[in-house]
């Protein structure tokens, strides 16, 4: 078993440790101090997202060593990822995958899957790692954790990824048998869609989906954006109401 942790509010490692196998190999990610309330002590794997063509970490020191620290012993691996933003079809793809001499394996996404993510937005990390997992190690048995897709009230989730394509992209390797998530209730069934398919008889259940998704991808996007300009906007506020929250205990 391969378990991937994200950095989201809807991941418990307590939890993930006590549901899955003995033998599990977990893959964190910089930011993880987010989700490790105590040191992990389990076999795990340490990835980094990687910029400016794999030349320097996207994060800063502290967070290396924030995660460092959250290891009862030093991680199996650390793996640099590369992944920038989607291209337009029929861009030419690289001649070779990139390496980065900060770590001492490197996951390039755009050699990979090359125009898979959509133009002008960014994979996250998680994804990444996972659809590389997918693809490339077929004998792999997945499971993500945490990976909701769904914003939190603490964690940030930025505008630059493509939460929907995402979460589409995963759902379709579950139903593939090739995937699972371990927050099992995050996908129920959608009843308005049944109504819709009783109504309009003439047209086949994938015709509505795919109508239905991109209706709903364009409502999300735009939601997205106006909800990170509000969380933008009220960073100060936050900040200083967190700063007296501490006194007030």
């Amino acid at each position: 078993m391969v378990a991937l942790i994200a950095n989201s509010e809807g991941v418990d490692v307590e939890a993930v440790s006590r549901g899955l196998p003995e033998r599990t190999l977990y893959i964190f990610f910089t930011g993880c101090a987010k989700v490790l309330a105590r040191p992990f002590d389990k076999d795990a794997i340490l990835c980094h997202r990687l910029v400016s063509g794999g030349t320097r970490f996207l994060k800063s020191k502290k967070h290396f060593d924030k995660a460092y620290a959250l290891f009862s012993r030093p991680p199996r691996a650390e793996i640099g990822v590369l992944a920038d933003r989607g291209v337009p079809e029929g861009t030419p793809g690289m001649t070779a995958p990139r390496r980065s001499a900060l770590v001492p394996y490197t996951l390039d996404f755009d050699y990979v899957f090359g125009s898979l993510y959509p133009v002008g937005r960014m994979p996250t990390t998680g994804c990444a790692v996972a659809l590389w997992l997918l693809e490339r190690a077929s004998h792999a048995n997945v499971c993500l954790c945490g990976f909701t897709g769904v914003a939190g009230m603490q964690f940030n989730m930025h505008v630059e990824h493509d939460w929907t394509f995402e979460q589409i992209m995963l759902r379709c390797f579950v139903k593939r048998g090739r995937l699972r998530f371990f927050e099992e209730g995050v996908s129920g069934p959608a009843g308005t869609l049944e109504r819709i398919c009783r109504h309009f008889p003439e047209l086949n259940e994938s015709t509505i989906a795919l109508i239905a998704s991109n209706v709903l991808a364009n409502r999300y996007t735009g939601m997205e954006r106006q909800v990170a300009r509000l969380w933008a906007s009220t960073k100060l506020e936050r900040r200083i109401r967190a700063f007296f929250k501490r006194f007030s205990r």
